[in-house]
């Protein structure tokens, strides 16, 4: 939890110059920007509710076949193998 006095020095520090002159009206808006800029940033690092149970299977079975052929991703072989081995699986 970060203290209140923190978040006023910080600001008043860093910040006052730049919205020191919105009030009202103009100032709700800036802050509902603002607000809707930080839940798009912070929406990335949340959880996926969509990832099926075959996406995951999938995403192990890629990474043993990866491991199990001591090669890197990027050969065209592999590659090959293991989107056909995800396709059946996934659909």
């Amino acid at each position: 939890m970060v203290k209140n006095y923190n978040i006023r020095n910080h600001y008043e520090t860093h910040h006052a110059e730049r919205y020191r002159g919105l009030q009202g009206q103009p100032r709700r808006e800036k802050v509902k920007e603002l607000v809707a800029g930080l839940k798009k940033q912070q929406s990335v690092f949340t959880s996926r509710p969509d990832i099926s149970a075959a996406d995951v299977k999938a995403s192990y079975l890629i990474t043993d076949d990866i491991v199990l052929a001591s090669k890197p991703y990027c050969e065209g072989e592999i590659v090959k193998t293991c989107i056909l081995k995800a396709a059946e699986i996934v659909f």
